[in-house]
């Protein structure tokens, strides 16, 4: 019968108590700090003081998690059998490898809900796809220390099969990529559904010999390469219903750097937009039509243009050269906006002497997405136009307030508007300071009372 085993107080160390586990054992670890690498090679549950509550919610607070820094080369956690568990953990500093390693020989890790940040790599992810492994609610930070595969969230090289990636974090800037995909031409990484996952002013989904990969409904947001880069070798892979805004390159980048070209690629109901070089870059000669092949198909996308893609319209540009795609029909609506508010404090008497300044409160109350805002701030007469003074557009991390500081002593009245994008969990609130700083809660402005308008005023006089 499987038993729970707690550390520190049945075992002072994670290694002791995995020592002393059964298979199918569960360990439960309280918070504090781990300096150990961890091998688990049995088949048991580890528990962080957090498993089961999703990392992209959580602070990573000292007293509330349980921390790992191991030296491992393989791994500060390394997974060397059938069926472990990883769930609760923040896996940090490792400055030797990967934060968590697991092997091929092997197949049917999960690991969840880990905080896995500051290692050389994120997680090493390889499976021998007897049975689904899979990566969910994760964190992956800042995993750029020097040493072999340096600057990736999650690697693979060693052709990974049958492998579910869902609703994982990644921020930081990776410096190589946010996910990585390597097999061989004789071992192609296999049979991997990548869902649901956030890069936020991260990096690049990456396939190289890969086979029967899907990459759907995924936010790629300002990447530092193309959002997703296909680097040869890769057959029968499906890109569906991502948004793939403002990479510094290409939303989709199709290219040949292993030998071999890419074949039966599908690419539908994406928001492709604001991307720096193109939409869809299709390198020369990285694409086979030879039949029973099929044509590149990137039909009924949104390229950030009712007009479709450059240069058939305004859109993010499609580069063909071989004329291998097939990107007609196009979306003439974004499937797939993102969630945007405009708001208004409607004209604000500033009443004589009073409210010399205004301070404004901005929440972002949702746990995972960050918000963009842009505020407008106008002032005017009791009658006439309106005259632009504040013009500010920021991003706002998830769970993070922030304020700001505005002068109105001279004005008679005034009006900001806020334009609120990527998430609808923002609040804002107004308060007015008199000359001697006291707040004058007869004139504040509460969320809800803010009116909901159409677009922003443009920023003229």
């Amino acid at each position: 019968m499987a038993n729970e085993i707690f550390v520190p107080a049945d075992f002072p160390t994670i290694s002791a108590a995995v020592a002393a586990a059964n298979q199918f054992d569960t360990i439960r670890v309280a918070p504090g700090i781990y300096n150990e690498t961890v091998i688990v090679n049995k088949t048991i549950q580890l528990h962080g003081a957090q498993s089961g509550v999703d990392a992209r919610t959580r602070t990573g607070s000292l007293g509330s998690e349980s921390i790992i820094i191991g030296s491992g080369v393989s791994g500060a956690v390394q997974l060397v059998n059938d069926n472990v568990v990883v769930d609760g953990f923040t896996i940090a500093n490792n400055s030797a490898g990967p934060g968590i390693g697991t092997t091929n020989g092997f197949s049917g890790y999960w690991v969840f809900n880990n905080i896995v940040q500051n290692n050389v790599f994120g997680l090493y992810i390889n499976s021998n796809g007897l049975t689904e492994s899979q990566v969910k609610q994760n964190v992956f930070h800042n995993n750029n220390q020097p040493g072999a595969s340096s600057g990736n969230g999650i690697y693979s090289d060693a052709g990974v099969q049958n492998l579910f990636i869902e609703s994982n974090l990644f921020t930081g800037s990776h410096a190589s990529a946010s996910i990585i995909m390597i097999g061989s031409l004789a071992l192609p990484a296999a049979n991997i559904i990548m869902s649901r996952n956030k890069m936020n002013m991260d990096n690049s989904i990456v396939l190289f010999n890969t086979t029967n990969v899907k990459i759907t409904n995924n936010t790629i947001l300002g990447a530092l390469g193309s959002s997703i880069f296909i680097g040869g070798g890769t057959t029968r892979t499906e890109i569906e219903s991502n948004i793939l805004h403002n990479s510094n390159f290409n939303g989709i980048s199709v290219n040949d750097f292993v030998g071999a070209e890419n074949t039966n690629i599908r690419a539908k109901l994406n928001s492709i937009q604001g991307n720096a070089v193109a939409g869809l870059n299709i390198a020369a000669g990285s694409y086979d039509t030879t039949p029973p092949n099929l044509r590149l198909d990137a039909t009924n996308n949104w390229w950030g243009s009712s007009s479709g893609p450059f240069p058939i319209g305004t859109g993010d540009a499609v580069i063909d050269p071989d004329g291998v795609a097939e990107i007609t029909p196009f979306l003439t609506a974004d499937p797939l906006a993102l969630p945007g508010q405009v708001f208004s404090t409607g004209p604000i008497q500033r009443n004589g002497s009073n409210a010399q300044t205004i301070i404004v409160d901005i929440l972002n109350n949702d746990p995972i997405n960050p918000a963009v805002i842009e505020i407008l701030g106008f002032f005017m007469g009791t009658a006439g136009g309106k005259t632009p003074y504040v013009h500010e557009l920021f991003s706002l991390a998830p769970s993070t307030k922030i304020q700001k500081t505005y002068f109105v002593s001279a004005f008679e009245e005034y009006e900001f508007q806020f334009g609120i994008t990527d998430t609808d969990g923002v609040q804002i609130s107004i308060w007015p300071r008199d000359a001697n700083g006291n707040l004058l809660p007869t004139q504040r402005v509460l969320s809800s009372e803010l009116q909901q308008i159409n677009t922003l005023t443009p920023l003229v006089p």
